[in-house]
């Protein structure tokens, strides 16, 4: 009897081991657009890793014991303009590629460009996405993610710099941070006052 009941111990473990994740990359990546285009910055870091949600949690917090005022002021502003921007964004995902407790999706991303002649601006990129407590996530430090830029605070594509970038922050003295807090706001004052010159 307690062979049998070893055994079948062994096969539930097993099964549930080799269980495939809730939602395949491709949904994933769904909902991190679907996400975008409700400005909803919560459900955007349920798609990403740990690792990476821990990074911009930790910049968000020593930015805000810095200017608390100002980094609201910036959160609210950035999410506003990544709503803005995401709701003129149209895509399609495709090749869904797996390999282990790795994944990449292509896709195909339409965006509002005057300078275009048709208007629109056609970009290809492949996201990259890992397995983390058996959920596919997009990790933001992947070469390919460069698309994320923003949530990375814009440092580049083609890099894995959330952590870099986060270091920086951390080393800069409180004075310089907080006039660069300060300078982003402005930089941002002046944007809105151009998008309403007639």
């Amino acid at each position: 009897m307690k062979k049998i009941i070893t055994a079948c111990s062994l096969l539930l473990c097993l099964a549930a081991c080799n269980q495939e994740p809730a939602n395949p990359p491709t949904v994933v990546m769904e909902n991190m657009f679907t996400a975008m285009k409700n400005g909803n910055i919560e459900d955007m870091k349920k798609s990403i890793t740990k690792a990476d949600v821990a990074m911009l949690e930790a910049a968000e917090k020593l930015m805000t014991s810095i200017d608390p005022e100002g980094i609201q002021k910036i959160k609210s502003r950035m999410t506003e303009e990544l709503k803005d921007k995401a709701q003129h964004i149209e895509y399609s995902l495709k090749n869904e590629k797996i390999d282990g407790d790795h994944a990449t999706v292509e896709a195909e991303i339409i965006t509002k460009d005057t300078a275009a002649a048709n208007g629109k601006k056609i970009s290809k990129q492949t996201f990259e996405l890992v397995k983390e407590d058996n959920t596919w996530k997009i990790a933001l430090t992947k070469p390919g993610n460069e698309m994320f830029n923003s949530m990375k605070g814009n440092m580049g594509p083609k890099k894995g710099d959330l952590k870099e970038g986060v270091e920086k922050l951390q080393k800069m003295d409180p004075d310089s941070l907080k006039m660069m807090i300060r300078k982003g706001l402005e930089a941002m004052d002046s944007m809105d006052r151009k998008k309403n010159e007639p």
